[in-house]
């Protein structure tokens, strides 16, 4: 499940960078915030991110040590649960709208299969 996980999550990263470093009007339309100059820089920033967690999982999706798989699910779940709850609580002041739900959906599900892995990896 772990192998297939990260390479979801790479997949699922490698768009966002994509969509965000070339067409980032693009979610500010979907989630329907407003932008400026300021707004697509920060956009291209976010990008980097997503290619680095990218990146990460990628090469993670082969990896036998239980530790470092644990490790890894650990910072996703609080990634993943993080962005959850600040799309949620950002729809709900206003600030974003219902295209938000698809991103916090993802979010909170991948948050419960790293959790999942989190809990059944027995470690040695």
């Amino acid at each position: 499940m772990f192998k297939y996980l990260s390479i979801i999550t790479s997949i699922i990263s490698f768009t966002l960078f994509l969509s965000l470093f070339l067409y980032p009007k693009l979610l500010f339309v979907v989630f329907e915030i407003s932008y400026n100059d300021s707004a697509f820089f920060m956009a291209r920033r976010t990008a980097m991110l997503f290619l680095g967690l990218g990146v990460l999982s990628l090469l993670m999706r082969n990896i036998d040590d239980i530790k470092t798989r644990k490790s890894f699910s650990a910072g996703l779940v609080v990634i993943m649960f993080s962005l959850a709850i600040l799309g949620s609580v950002e729809f709900l002041r206003g600030y974003a709208g219902i295209g938000i739900g698809i991103a916090v959906f993802t979010e909170f599900f991948l948050g419960l299969a790293y959790l999942k892995i989190w809990f059944t990896s027995k470690t040695v």
